[in-house]
């Protein structure tokens, strides 16, 4: 269902730099609240982690990044953390359904709201994000533009 608010039109790059702005300022009002950024993992993605880490010899973690490219202009990297390593400096952790996700800040902001699930069906096998920031998509679902 398309966002009744939203215009009918491409949005401007000015228009694209204040909704950035006003979610950077929604997720620093949410870091003071306390309230983490909201991202969430389904039981099938912390299986499928819990699984792969087990097997390669790694912790229950993963770090999230988003990165420039893909076809809609950011795309998501998720990597498994070795045993032992933690957040970095400029990252946080968000501990959900039994697994740790780094997150740097920038990355934060794009994914803030977001549910990591694990999906196996005859198209598909992998991680889906459902992201709640997205205002375009890729079909394939691996990249996304705000």
């Amino acid at each position: 269902m398309a966002d009744p608010a939203a215009p009918d039109r491409p949005l401007t790059l000015e228009e694209k730099k204040a909704a950035a702005r006003e979610r950077a300022r929604a997720a620093g009002a949410t870091r003071q609240e306390g309230a983490g950024t909201g991202l969430a993992v389904t039981d099938a993605a912390a299986h499928y982690i819990r699984e792969c880490a087990d097997r390669e010899g790694m912790s229950h973690a993963v770090r999230l990044r988003i990165h420039a490219g893909g076809c809609s202009g950011l795309e998501y990297s998720i990597d498994l953390v070795p045993r032992g390593g933690g957040a970095q400096a400029s990252e946080r952790e968000i501990a959900t359904n039994g697994i740790a996700v780094f997150l740097d800040l920038k990355s934060a902001i794009y994914v803030s709201g977001s549910v990591i699930d694990y999906t196996t069906s005859l198209m598909r096998r992998g991680f889906v994000i459902r992201n709640p920031n997205a205002t375009t998509t890729c079909s394939c679902g691996d990249s996304f533009g705000v």
